[in-house]
């Protein structure tokens, strides 16, 4: 990737964040920026969907940096499992760059073991095995992790702000509702315009 689209890339993913943030937990510009460049280096460096990368954050963390799992285990923005990670919880929490390259070094494995093991259910065991483990959940709210991450994702894809909540979704059909409809709202409602903002329909292709 060229330093042009190298920059475009962080502008998109840092969009993305913005339009997929918590209203509750507002995201800074800088903090957007920060974090997109840290996706974009990562995933590029581990040949990962950098929207996955954040689809995980927005789950897992509502974009918190200093976030901590209820078992106190699960430490930072990307919630690492610090069982399965070199580094301490006080290392991921206040360092989301290195809580970013561990996300991605864990999806990597997962994905070189995935294409080995499932390769027809590839999506779904990359990400639910981020959640659940090696021995990736089917069914039920631990299987149905891979569509939430999936719907973050492609919401910041697009640069839309989803018109329900992510984390309902059952399926696909639901993840198209959501963001079908958000696109929509965009349309109509926003002229369109190209900057660091979230893209409208107009400006997401």
């Amino acid at each position: 990737m060229g330093l042009d689209g190298f920059f475009a890339l962080v502008l998109r993913l840092a969009a993305g964040i913005l339009a997929i943030q918590d209203p509750n937990r507002p995201v800074a510009a800088d903090e957007a920026l920060g974090w997109a460049t840290a996706v974009a280096i990562h995933a590029e460096r581990n040949h990962l969907d950098p929207y996955e990368m954040v689809g995980i954050a927005r789950n897992e963390s509502d974009f918190e940096p200093d976030r901590v799992g209820p078992d106190g285990k699960d430490c930072g923005i990307t919630q690492t499992r610090v069982t399965y990670s070199k580094f301490r919880c006080r290392e991921l929490r206040r360092d989301s760059w290195l809580a970013f390259a561990e996300a991605a070094r864990e999806l990597s494995e997962n994905q070189e073991r995935c294409s080995r093991t499932a390769k027809g259910d590839l999506v779904r065991c990359r990400l639910n095995s981020y959640n659940s483990g090696v021995h990736y959940a089917r069914s039920g709210w631990s299987g149905g992790y891979w569509l939430r991450v999936s719907c973050f994702a492609e919401a910041a894809r697009l640069g839309v702000t989803p018109v329900g909540d992510c984390r309902r979704v059952h399926n696909r059909g639901d993840i198209a509702r959501l963001l079908g409809q958000s696109e929509a709202a965009a349309v109509v409602m926003t002229p369109p315009r190209v900057n660091s903002k979230p893209r409208t329909l107009a400006t997401a292709r």
